[in-house]
């Protein structure tokens, strides 16, 4: 038996003037991207042309190193916490690694020795400590006064991966945006400065939240040390982001064939506006 599915894509909202919609005339998603969409919710991404980066979830006080390569370590960390005197929790955001030391003494707590220091948001970064007590805390406890901790074995690796402006991506198990390689070939990606990747990280996630993504948002943007301040860029709310983004034009129809027929553009006025359409055979 064949079946025959046709899934009818309608938005009667309008729009406000925006530079970066994506028309029919200036873009078309093909099948195959469109097949790529996530059926739960999408979210934004920002790309780096640095080798490695690292995700820091707070939730399960875990770290992972993603690599160029497709490959992916995981190592054990402590992050803040307001539980200890002066003690604040580590932030959630993209960052990039701003400042790094073999050894750098903290100002603010008794001169603490951190070893191979890699700092990306002000007095917040990654670095171990001298002797191993604070070993038991990893990767089960948040510990420290801000700071992710991580093993002596792990910050030196840490250490020699990492270069100025990897990105740091911090979550608690949720993001809105992620990170990903860009290629190295490539030119069409877009460098914004500080100010502006702020307001545009700003916009994008509207449209997310707002289930207009797919019809505003087209440009790959890449981030790095001279546009992320230590400040960081927010990773936004999944909770907050349409399950259900709209694509313009208002109507797109795709057809769907199971198992066999290759899939196909079916024009947009074939059918009436308010039909959805499915015939089995």
């Amino acid at each position: 038996m064949k079946i025959l599915l046709i899934i009818f894509i309608s938005s009667n909202l309008i729009f406000a003037n925006d530079p970066n919609k994506v028309s029919s005339e200036s873009k078309s998603l093909t099948f195959d991207e469109l097949k790529k969409i996530s059926l739960t919710k999408i979210v934004d991404t920002l790309y780096t042309l640095s080798d490695y980066f690292v995700e820091i979830d707070l939730s399960k006080q875990m770290g992972y190193l993603h690599s160029r390569s497709d490959s992916v370590k995981t190592f054990k960390v402590s992050t803040g916490t307001k539980k200890i005197k002066d003690g604040v929790e580590t932030n959630t955001g993209i960052f990039v690694i701003q400042h790094k030391a073999a050894k750098w003494y903290s100002t603010q707590f008794d001169s603490t020795l951190m070893l191979n220091w890699m700092g990306f948001n002000y007095g917040i970064g990654f670095h171990a400590l001298a002797g191993k007590s604070y070993y038991k805390y990893l990767g089960n406890k948040t510990s420290s006064h801000g700071c992710v901790r991580v093993s002596r074995e792990d910050a030196k690796d840490l250490f020699s991966k990492l270069g100025y402006g990897s990105p740091v991506i911090i979550h608690k198990g949720e993001t809105a945006v992620k990170i990903a390689f860009a290629e190295k070939n490539r030119s069409d990606y877009k460098y914004y400065d500080s100010e502006s990747l702020s307001k545009e990280n700003k916009r994008r996630l509207s449209h997310l939240y707002n289930g207009s993504f797919l019809s505003f948002v087209n440009e790959k943007i890449l981030i790095d040390h001279r546009n992320v301040t230590h400040q960081g860029i927010s990773i936004g709310e999944l909770n907050k982001v349409a399950t259900r983004q709209k694509i313009y034009p208002d109507s797109l129809f795709l057809e769907i064939a199971i198992p066999e027929i290759k899939g196909q553009y079916i024009p947009v006025n074939y059918f009436s506006v308010e039909q959805l359409f499915a015939a089995i055979e």
